[in-house]
C-alpha cells in the first residue's frame, strides 16, 4: 500500500468511526431529551403534535407555548415540524408505533390501512364550524381545514395608467383580459402583459380551474360534483386563449419555466403587468419584496361576463389528523379532542391571520387593524370544495402539467390534451374504485 492509499485509507476509517460515534450520540441525546420531558412532565397528558414546516410554523410554535403555559386540563404540547423529510419521518414513526397523537395530513395509505381515528371517534363538536370545511374520505369524517388558499388577479397600477387604461378597472373576462394585454404591449414591448404560475399540480386549479368554474358544476380540480365526472372541456375556451396570447407575445415564451418566486420578484421590479396571484403573496409583498407602485386586487376573470360569483378555495389538504393509537388511552384522547379544538379557536387563527402569511378559515371577521392588501381578505365569494376527491387518488402530476403547458404553447391541439387529461383521471377513478375501492357516490351532490 503506498503513502497515498494509507493516508486515504485511515482518512476513511477515522470518518466512518466519527460518523457513528456522532450517530451513537444523537439517539443517546435524543433519548435523554426524550426521558428529561417525561420526567418533567410526568403529571401531565402529553399530545405529541407535527406538521411540515411553512411558513407559519413559527406562530404555530408560539401558540402553542402560550398554550402549555395557559391551559388548565394539564396538556403539554411537544410541538415539532419537519422540512422536506416530514413525510418519511411521519412513515416510520407511525410504523414503529411512536409517532405523533395529532399531525398534518400526509398521504391517504394511513387512512386505507386504518391508522387514522375519525373525528366522530373523538367526540369532536361540529358547532363552531362551518361544516364544508370538514374533510371527507367516503363516509368518514377525518379532519377539518385550517388555512386555504384564494386566488386573486393583481396588477400594476402605474402601467395601467400609462398605459391609457383604468387603473381601477381589472379585467372581468378572458378576452378584456386579452384586449388590455395587447394595449400593455404596444405601449411597453419590455414588459410581460400577463402572467401566472404553472409549476406544480396547484398551479392548475389557480391558473386554469379558477376562471373556470362559474355556469359549470365543476371544481378547480375539473370534477363534475354532478356527475360524478372528471371533465376537462370546461378549459377549452381559456386554454385555446392563452394559446392565442403565447401565440402574440402576451405571455412569455419561458412562462413553464418560472416558479412562484420568480413571477414574485418579476412584478416587484415591475416587468409583469398582470399577475394570477394567491394569498401567499400577501405575505411576500408586504414583508420580503414590498411594492414600490400601486396595485390592483380583484376576483379572478371568467370565460365569460356573469352575474355568478363563485370560486373556491383551491388548497384541499392544510388540515391535522389524528393518530388512532393515541385515542386508545382515554385520557389522551380527552387532551387530542382540546388540542384539536384549540387549534380550530377564533383567537388562535385570528392570530394567524394577522401575521398575512396564511388564510384561516375558522374565523368569522377577516379584517385585521392596519391591514396592508386587505382585498386578499375578501373571501365572501369562495367555498370550499367539499365534494372533491381528488386529493385522495393516485395521481401523475407531471403529465397533467405537461398536457397543459403543450396546449398553451401549441405542441398539443387543445382538443388532444382534454382528451388526454380525460382519459388519464378516468384511469385514476378506475383504479381507485376497482384496485382500492374508493367509493366515488360519496362525492356527488
Amino acid at each position: 500500500m503506498n503513502k497515498n492509499k494509507k493516508k486515504l485509507f485511515i482518512y476513511s476509517i477515522l470518518t466512518i468511526f466519527l460518523l457513528i460515534v456522532s450517530l451513537f450520540y444523537k439517539i443517546n441525546l435524543k433519548k435523554i431529551d426524550e426521558l428529561k420531558v417525561e420526567e418533567d412532565l410526568k403529571e401531565k397528558v402529553i399530545i405529541r403534535l407535527w406538521m411540515k414546516s411553512s411558513i407559519i410554523t413559527p406562530t404555530r410554535g408560539y401558540q402553542i407555548e402560550k398554550f402549555n403555559k395557559t391551559n388548565s386540563d394539564n396538556i403539554y404540547i411537544v410541538y415539532n415540524d419537519y422540512k422536506e423529510d416530514y413525510y418519511n419521518l411521519l412513515r416510520v414513526a407511525l410504523a414503529t408505533d411512536k409517532g405523533p397523537d395529532i399531525f398534518e395530513y400526509g398521504f391517504t395509505s394511513l387512512i386505507k390501512n386504518n391508522q387514522i381515528a375519525t373525528l366522530d371517534d373523538i367526540g369532536f363538536d361540529y358547532s363552531n364550524i362551518d361544516n364544508s370545511s370538514v374533510v371527507r374520505y367516503m363516509d368518514k369524517n377525518i379532519g377539518v381545514k385550517l388555512t386555504e388558499t384564494n386566488v386573486k388577479l393583481i396588477w400594476n397600477k402605474d402601467i395601467f395608467k400609462k398605459a391609457g387604461i383604468n387603473p381601477d378597472q381589472p379585467p372581468k373576462t378572458i378576452y378584456e383580459l386579452i384586449n388590455y394585454a395587447k394595449i400593455i404591449k404596444r405601449k411597453f414591448p419590455d414588459i410581460i402583459p400577463f402572467a401566472f404560475p404553472i409549476s406544480e399540480y396547484k398551479d392548475i386549479k389557480i391558473s386554469i380551474g379558477e376562471a373556470c368554474v362559474s355556469n359549470n358544476n365543476i371544481y378547480t380540480s375539473f370534477w363534475d360534483y354532478k356527475r360524478g365526472i372528471y371533465d376537462f372541456k370546461y378549459a377549452e375556451d381559456l386554454l385555446k386563449s392563452y394559446h392565442e396570447m403565447y401565440l402574440l407575445g402576451l405571455i412569455d415564451k419561458d412562462f413553464d419555466k418560472k416558479s412562484k418566486n420568480q413571477l414574485r420578484s418579476e412584478f416587484y421590479q415591475g416587468k409583469i403587468a398582470i399577475l394570477i396571484s394567491t394569498f401567499e403573496d400577501k405575505s411576500y409583498f408586504s414583508n420580503i419584496l414590498p411594492l414600490s407602485f400601486d396595485i390592483g386586487i380583484s376576483d379572478v376573470f371568467k370565460i365569460r361576463d356573469t352575474d355568478i360569483k363563485e370560486y373556491y378555495y383551491v388548497d384541499n389538504d392544510k388540515f391535522f389528523v389524528i393518530n388512532k393509537k393515541s385515542i386508545e388511552d382515554p385520557k389522551k384522547k380527552i387532551a387530542i379532542k382540546k388540542v384539536y379544538e384549540f387549534l380550530l379557536s377564533e383567537e388562535t387563527n385570528r392570530e394567524i391571520l394577522s401575521t398575512r402569511n396564511a388564510l384561516p378559515l375558522n374565523i368569522k371577521d377577516y379584517n385585521v387593524k392596519n391591514d396592508i392588501y386587505k382585498e386578499y381578505n375578501h373571501v365572501v365569494n369562495f367555498k370550499n370544495e367539499n365534494y372533491d376527491p381528488t386529493i385522495f387518488l393516485s395521481r401523475n402530476s407531471s403529465y397533467e402539467i405537461n398536457q397543459i403547458i403543450g396546449a398553451i404553447k401549441g405542441d398539443i391541439k387543445v382538443e388532444q390534451a382534454i382528451k388526454n387529461l380525460n382519459d388519464q383521471y378516468f384511469g385514476y377513478i378506475k383504479f381507485a374504485t376497482e384496485k382500492e375501492k374508493f367509493n366515488l357516490s360519496f362525492y356527488k351532490k
